[in-house]
């Protein structure tokens, strides 16, 4: 890192820009640490109080993250969750060059409570499939899912391997069943110990819970889905248009 006494930019907006360079192009890599504020203000010369600035600014944007105690850090990568259209975990990450890979946790059959029985539209004391999984890309975990199926439509579905395949492909090949519209809410939520421990992260990190009820070409409801995707590597981006 270099800076110039002719550069018209402040000495702190020279350093933010050279990192922040240095973090898009690859050269600081997600997760690696930084130099210490001592050990930049010593080899270029100048204050730590300016070297401060200049990383605060970066953490401010979400590119770095301070830790007390720790070494500042590059933050992990970002996906973006349109609202536009929807497609699986595993099409989403194919789509962004990701390897996607889950960790099953549970698969069983048991009969829906009212709640669950009204989302699907199943009467009173049907009885559903319930699907949980941890999703990955490139074996770092970025979501957890549970997934709630109506066994009479889907019979025998836990029979797979839903570990290396996706829902939805398993859906159009085996049962005819195209997923086609979705509703959806989203909100922030802390995960709980519980979930933290299973996404990798701290108790308490922010995280978005999406509650996704989906429609088959016919508009029968075919699965509800509850997803927590970490906060750390998922922010949502809306495309609107004014009436």
């Amino acid at each position: 890192m270099q800076i110039r006494a002719q550069d018209s930019r402040p000495l702190f907006r020279q350093i933010s820009d050279t990192l922040r360079e240095q973090i898009r192009n690859g050269t600081l890599c997600s997760g690696a640490a930084i130099p210490s504020e001592r050990e930049y203000a010593e080899k270029l010369q100048i204050s730590r109080m300016t070297v401060r600035a200049a990383i605060n600014e970066l953490v401010q944007e979400g590119l770095l993250v301070r830790r007390p105690g720790s070494a500042t850090t590059v933050a992990a990568s970002v996906i973006d969750k349109t609202t536009e259209g929807f497609l699986s975990f595993t099409e989403d990450m194919q789509m962004r060059g990701m390897r996607a890979t889950s960790q099953l946790l549970d698969c069983h059959e048991e009969v829906a409570d009212a709640a669950v029985a009204a989302q699907l539209g199943l009467r009173g004391g049907a009885r559903i499939v319930v699907l949980e999984r941890v999703r990955l890309a490139d074996d770092e975990p970025m979501a957890l899912e549970r997934v709630q199926l109506p066994a009479q439509r889907f019979p025998n579905i836990q029979q797979h391997d839903f570990a290396q395949q996706s829902l939805y492909s398993i859906m159009e090949k085996y049962y005819g069943c195209t997923p086609r519209t979705s509703d959806e809410t989203i909100e922030a939520v802390s995960l709980s110990h519980v979930e933290a421990a299973v996404l990798d992260v701290p108790a308490g990190s922010p995280a978005l819970l999406a509650r996704r009820i989906t429609r088959d070409a016919d508009g029968v409801v075919i699965e509800a889905v509850k997803t927590i995707y970490r906060g750390d590597h998922y922010r949502m981006v809306f495309a609107r248009r004014r009436n």
